[in-house]
């Protein structure tokens, strides 16, 4: 690296600014001091689009985190943490796709830097939602910074590449980081609504890295946005429980005839032990509802859906995929993407 490097140079102007552990109660009071202004602008990043001029808008509208309006500035952190999670999309393929839930930002463990936060929380914990999961090993320690051209350096500790993995779930891996940092620093208003951001990856404080046994971790990385899932739930999140009977279900999707189809089934009432219900206990799975939803976007491209149902109390599953036909002209779904919930 030379000395012109502008990864050395922080976002507020502060040469060799980080975001870390050790420092992080002054850089904490310099960005989120209540009545500030000039640190935060845009709003918080939703759900990626397959087409880089969508990377940062199609996460909008997202009723998890707090949003502001184009070119208002935030005066406090982010209250939640955007984090990705790999996920199969249950095709023939079984293809591994990025999905995305948001967890509180505020914990025992926060650090108040919020891309390290969400960083260290995707190596570390569990999705809620027990379809999605993570290649990572608990990453020890994690630092960041952000450059005045939107290049986030994320600073891991090599004990989050414990496990060996294939090519493909390998770039996965990266992959999920390179979301995940992209999307905190979004989320946190560090990077201006519609900015594209691209992240460094150190390992131990070196570029270079072999990760996962596979990936040189070297030079800036971009999202691969063919990589995330073309059908999201955004809310209701896995195991809500909503004490109103109608429910909102939104998220986001791309159709080719801007149209996502959706079921809602009773779930079990509790777990089900050894495959048998308990007494008194519903193995679930019986059909509620369905109906179709359309998509606020041109067919092919990546929209945002919304419908409303009222349900009774009890245990439910939400299912949004994309119905289509195969060369015998049956229908399959594709792409499904299931929340369970309870209503009391």
């Amino acid at each position: 690296m030379g000395n012109s490097n502008p990864l050395r140079e922080s976002r507020l102007g502060f040469r060799g600014l980080l975001f870390s552990t050790g420092g992080v109660l002054l850089v904490s009071s310099l960005l989120f001091l209540p009545g500030c202004t000039g640190f935060y602008s845009g709003e918080p990043e939703t759900l990626s689009a397959p087409s880089s001029s969508d990377v940062v808008a199609a996460d909008l509208g997202s009723q998890a985190a707090p949003r502001q309006e184009p070119g208002t500035q935030s005066s406090a952190p982010s209250t939640v943490l955007p984090v990705y999670w790999l996920g199969r999309a249950g095709d023939p393929e079984d293809s591994v796709l990025l999905y995305r839930e948001f967890t509180p930002a505020a914990g025992p463990n926060s650090s108040g830097d919020p891309i390290a936060d969400a960083v260290r929380h995707m190596t570390a914990e569990k999705p809620l939602d027990e379809d999605f999961f993570s290649p990572w090993s608990p990453a020890s320690r994690v630092s960041s910074s952000i450059s005045t051209r939107n290049v986030i350096t994320v600073d891991i500790s090599s004990d989050a590449f414990e496990e060996q993995l294939s090519p493909g779930m390998a770039e996965n891996a990266v992959q999920q980081l390179v979301f995940t940092a992209t999307a905190a620093a979004a989320n946190a208003g560090l990077i201006t609504g519609g900015e594209v951001s691209s992240v460094l990856v150190l390992v131990d404080g070196e570029a270079g890295y072999r990760a996962f046994g596979d990936i040189e971790l070297s030079g800036e990385l971009q999202r691969d946005n063919s990589l995330v899932a073309p059908v999201w739930i955004i809310n209701p999140q896995d195991g809500e429980v909503r004490d109103p009977s109608t429910v909102v279900v939104s998220g986001s999707g791309r159709s080719d005839s801007s149209t996502l189809s959706w079921r809602i089934d009773s779930a079990p009432d509790a777990e089900v032990a050894n495959g048998e219900p308990a007494d008194g206990e519903t193995t679930g799975g019986d059909p509620v509802k369905e109906g179709a939803t359309g998509l606020e976007s041109p067919a092919g491209t990546t929209g945002t859906y919304s419908f409303t149902v009222a349900l009774p109390p009890g245990r439910y599953e939400i299912s949004v995929f994309r119905l289509e036909s195969d060369d015998a002209g049956e229908q399959h779904e594709r792409f499904t993407d299931t929340k369970i919930i309870e209503i009391k």
